[in-house]
Parts: C-alpha cells; sequence; structure tokens
C-alpha cells in the first residue's frame, strides 16, 4: 500500500454522504464554555512521551504521555449543558450514520497521521546511528538537536561507575589499540581510566578525542532541558543503583531491554519511568520465532511494558521482510490495544526511505534507526502526503470518546452536587469535580472563591466566606440547588468521599479532579483505593508532576 492510502478509496458500508458526516462532525465541535475559570480549548500536555514520545523541542513529559494518548482518539472535553447534550447526540448520529461497519471493540481503520507529528518516536540507535560515534555526548547532542530520542547502553565500571559503552571489549572501537587492550571489557576500566580512551577516532579523524559518556552526565543533560529523553539499553547494570543515580529524571528515562523480566524489575524501583521492550528477529526467516515471543507475551499480558520495538529485517532482492508485513499489521493493532507504543526498527536498509514507509503503512507509531536523518525525512514526507479527507468515524470508536462534564453534569444540574455527579455518570460522561477543603480539613466539591454566585440570596457577610471558612456540617448546610431553580432545592454539595464510595461502588465510572485548595498528599491517601479511576486535571506541569509522585497509578489531564 503507497503512503497515503491508508485511508484514501476506502468505501464504509453503510456510510452517509458527506454532507452528513459533516452534520455529525458540527454537532460534537469540541467547546469550552467557562464562567471565571475552567477549562479552555487545548490538548493535553504528553503518554506517550516517551506512552507518543516527543522528541527535544516538543518533548512532553511521559507520565502525562499516559493519558494524552487517549486525545489522539479525541479527548472531547465538553463543557456546557446543552452543548453537552448535543455531544452525546452527536456521538449517537455519529455511530447510526457510520452504519458500524466493524465489529464492537475492534480497532478503527489506524494511521499514525492522527498522531501529531512531532510526537512521533524516533529513536537514535546508539546515540545518533550511524552520524556520530556511538555512546558520546556530541551523539547525544546531535540527536537532541535533529528532535530524535537518543538510545545509549550502559554498563558498570571496575569502581561502579554507570558509562555508556555497547560492546563486550574494545576490539571494534579502538582498531589500533594493543591486543591486550582490545580483549578488555568496560567492567574490567576505572571510570578515570574509561575517561582517557578516545572512542571517536575510529569513524574518522573529524571524529577524534570524543570520550565515552557516564549516566550522571546524561542526567545532567536532561535536568538542564526537561523536553529532552533518554532510552537507556541495560547492558551490566544494577537497577537499584541506576534508579538512585537517574532520581529526578524517571519520567525522561526509558529502560530499553530484550527482557520482560527487566522491564518489570525496573519498574519496581522506577515506577514513574517508562520500560520498553525490543524483540529481535536475527536469523529469522520466517514468523515461527516471534510468534512465540509473542504468545509469551500474552501470557504475562504484556505486563510492565510502555513501549514495544519489533526488529525488521529486509532482503532487498526480493523485497521481502521478517516479520512479514501481515504480522507488523496484526502486531501494531495488538499492542496499540493494549495502550502500548508500537514501534519497529529496520535492519539491513536504514539508508532506504522506502522501507520506513512500508513500516509507516503497516501501522508502526515510531522508528528505532541507525539513520535517523532518513526516518525523519521519510516520516515528514509521509505526513506532507497524507489524504485530506480524514474522517472521524474511521478513527474513533464510539466507546472511546470522552465527554467531560463540566462541574458534574455542566448546565444540567447544579454544579457540585451529588444528582449533578449522578446524572454526568447516568449520560455516559466523566464529571469533573473542583476541589477544596472546608475549615475543618473536609475535601469537597466547590468551585468558587465564594458564595456569592451560588448563594445569590444569602446574608452578606456569608457570600463573603469561601468553603475554607466553614466547617464541613455547616458547608453541607447550604442549599445550592435553588439558584438554578426550585426544582433542585435542597440539593447539597457532595463531599470527596461520598464520590470515593461512588466511585467504589461502580469501578467503571471515572472522575477528573481540578484542585483549587487541596493538599497533594492528602487527596492521595484519601482516593487510595481509586487511583486508576481519577483523572487529575490542572494546567500546571508542577502539579501534575506532583500527582503522578503522590498517585502513580492514576492519570492526567493538561488544559490549556
Amino acid at each position: 500500500m503507497a503512503a497515503g492510502e491508508g485511508f484514501r478509496g476506502r468505501e464504509i458500508s453503510g456510510a452517509a454522504p458527506l454532507s452528513l458526516n459533516a452534520l455529525a462532525l458540527a454537532m460534537i465541535v469540541v467547546r469550552f464554555t467557562f464562567s471565571g475559570s475552567g477549562p479552555r480549548p487545548g490538548t493535553a500536555a504528553r503518554r506517550h512521551f516517551p506512552r507518543s514520545v516527543a522528541k527535544s523541542g516538543a518533548f512532553v513529559h511521559p507520565q502525562i504521555c499516559r493519558l494524552e494518548r487517549l486525545s489522539w482518539r479525541a479527548r472531547v472535553v465538553y463543557c456546557g449543558g446543552m452543548k453537552l447534550l448535543h455531544g452525546l447526540v452527536g456521538g449517537v448520529v455519529l455511530g447510526a450514520v457510520a452504519g458500524l461497519p466493524r465489529a464492537e471493540g475492534a480497532e478503527p481503520v489506524w494511521n499514525i497521521r492522527d498522531k501529531p507529528l512531532e510526537r512521533v518516536s524516533v529513536v537514535a540507535h546508539r546515540g545518533a546511528g550511524d552520524l556520530a560515534p556511538e555512546n558520546t555526548m556530541e551523539a547525544l547532542e546531535l540527536s537532541w538537536s535533529m528532535g530524535c530520542i537518543p538510545e545509549l547502553d550502559v554498563r558498570t565500571t571496575k569502581d561502579g561507575h554507570l558509562m555508556m559503552f555497547h560492546d563486550k571489549n574494545f576490539a571494534r572501537i579502538m582498531p589500533h589499540a594493543p591486543p591486550e587492550m582490545k580483549k578488555k571489557r568496560l567492567e574490567d576500566l576505572t571510570y578515570a581510566e574509561a575517561k582517557q580512551l578516545d572512542v571517536g577516532a575510529f569513524r574518522g579523524p573529524q571524529f577524534a578525542g570524543q570520550r565515552i559518556v557516564s549516566l550522571a552526565e546524561i542526567c545532567a543533560a536532561l535536568k538542564k532541558d526537561r523536553r529532552r529523553a533518554a532510552y537507556i539499553d541495560v547492558k551490566n547494570v544494577d537497577f537499584a543503583k541506576m534508579a538512585r543515580e537517574t532520581a529526578g529524571v524517571h519520567e525522561q528515562i526509558v529502560l530499553a531491554t530484550g527482557s520482560e523480566a527487566d522491564c518489570a524489575a525496573w519498574k519496581a524501583v522506577a515506577p514513574r519511568s517508562e520500560a520498553f521492550l525490543w524483540v529481535g528477529t536475527w536469523g529469522d526467516t520466517n514468523d515461527v520465532n516471534v510468534e512465540k515471543r509473542f504468545a509469551r507475551l500474552r501470557e504475562i499480558n504484556f505486563a510492565h511494558i510502555d513501549r514495544l520495538q519489533v526488529h525488521c529485517h529486509f532482503n532487498t532482492n526480493n523485497n521481502r521482510m521478517v516479520p512479514s508485513d501481515d504480522f507488523i499489521r496484526r502486531a501494531g493493532v495488538e499492542v496499540r490495544a493494549r495502550g502500548i507504543e508500537f514501534q519497529t526498527m529496520p535492519w539491513n536498509v536504514p539508508q532506504l526511505e522506502a522501507a520506513y514507509t512500508r513500516l509507516l503503512d503497516l501501522g508502526t507509531e515510531g522508528f528505532g534507526t541507525d539513520r535517523p536523518d532518513v526516518a525523519l525525512r521519510a516520516l515528514r514526507a509521509y505526513y506532507r502526503n497524507g489524504p485530506p479527507d480524514w474522517n472521524v468515524r474511521d478513527h474513533i470508536p464510539r466507546a472511546r470518546f470522552t465527554v467531560q462534564a463540566h462541574r458534574g453534569a455542566g448546565d444540567l444540574a447544579p454544579e457540585g452536587s451529588k444528582e449533578a455527579f449522578e446524572l454526568g455518570w447516568k449520560l455516559g460522561c466523566i464529571p469533573e469535580a473542583d476541589l477544596r477543603e472546608t475549615r475543618d480539613g473536609v475535601i469537597v466539591s466547590f468551585h468558587d472563591n465564594n458564595f456569592a454566585r451560588i448563594l445569590p440570596n444569602a446574608p452578606e457577610e456569608l457570600k463573603k466566606k469561601g468553603v475554607a471558612d466553614l466547617t464541613f456540617a455547616e458547608v453541607k448546610e447550604l442549599d445550592v440547588g435553588s439558584f438554578r431553580n426550585q426544582q433542585f432545592a435542597g440539593q447539597r454539595v457532595i463531599s470527596l468521599a461520598e464520590m470515593v464510595g461512588i466511585l467504589k461502588a461502580h469501578p467503571e465510572r471515572s472522575l477528573y479532579i481540578d484542585i483549587k485548595k487541596v493538599d497533594f498528599h492528602k487527596l492521595a491517601a484519601a482516593t487510595a483505593e481509586v487511583h486508576p479511576q481519577l483523572i487529575l486535571a490542572s494546567t500546571k506541569y508542577d502539579e501534575i508532576k506532583l500527582w503522578r509522585e503522590v498517585a502513580p497509578k492514576s492519570r492526567t489531564l493538561h488544559w490549556m
């Protein structure tokens, strides 16, 4: 399939005419309505980092990427009552006019162009691939300057320092060294001795004097620019030691390994970091071995794996690839369905753009490569040549549409009341709660700084007060429904404890939480049993980062 054919020319049985498609899409146009503060149009700030890893210049926080994966599937944040109803009706019309051409739960027609170009992972093998001497700071800086993510190999020196070096000995990197030196390993040298080695000259005189880079140097470079990321392929290292040395940049580090056991071990000591599993196919002539490997991964439910890369070997004589095109296509569908980023790495043909285009057509989400320059050219050309007739029905299953009900149920019910949240869930939405603490430390859902808008007929003194000025018992006495209409009279502010109780009783439900004034550690402890059902919504990166530290099983949404 040529680039661009992923969507173009595909007929969907039962599809509606374009005018009806446009009508359906118009009914779900994303709008944000807000009074005072509230979500404004925008996307999450990142997932895939590294669950889509954005690269230097556009790198987004890796933990945010976990939720960001959802945003390419049309994370629709819908604020406002009748607008919310229109969105739901639009979703129904959307499904109806689509003619339901595929089985429920099946992946829609997928194409990488649905994902912003800057969030596609291009991982430069051993630093910068063939463009610079491997595992040097110069290679890293080149990779980052290109917008790629460098991959490096870590070993431990004789005196316990973690340094980047791939080979088991120095024979290839130092071809003119004495035979005794060629036989040595990095593990046989001290840090000071390793730093004296010229690991650039073997590539050419223009690279002479380049040195092995240490993990400490990499961490320092990452801290200087939080948009950067790095894959670390473990050769000989203690995970606990590596976790300690990379503290502060775990969210920018992705462990790379060929062992699923390594993925589990790393996640145990660095839960905020990500784990990347590569699946090699060296010497294979068919799909038998890689099929067996995937069968073993299914047995463990692909546990602890955030990204997976299949190595693809090309035969330029007959245009054959191992694994087969069919396997790559099926693997991509399966891996993406599990929320794991699916990458491929072409071998034997790193300089051929056609190889990268072929893998893009088959459903890869990113590349490992020895020629990041070629991969980037192919990727950019693929996006330029994309079809103009993108259709939401082909790419977003109805079940993955997210409708966020602002402050409970938007304009359909008084905000922050139990009735509003129950209505939001009943409509199939995810309610959003604004959290504050009462004077006696109870967390409740209430948006405004004071009661003036919600209690227009209250005494002036009470209007000036806020939740923090009253006890929970006093807050519970307030009628927060009458200001909307007498039919809502008597509705009360809902507490966090009540919301947690509802979530525990209904594990299929989720809740957005917008922090107005709450201690994060206290909030995390109070919601510990329902963290996977919570999505922190914030405009502040520091808040998102702190929440990921105290509630790593929760999700996050960055709104702008």
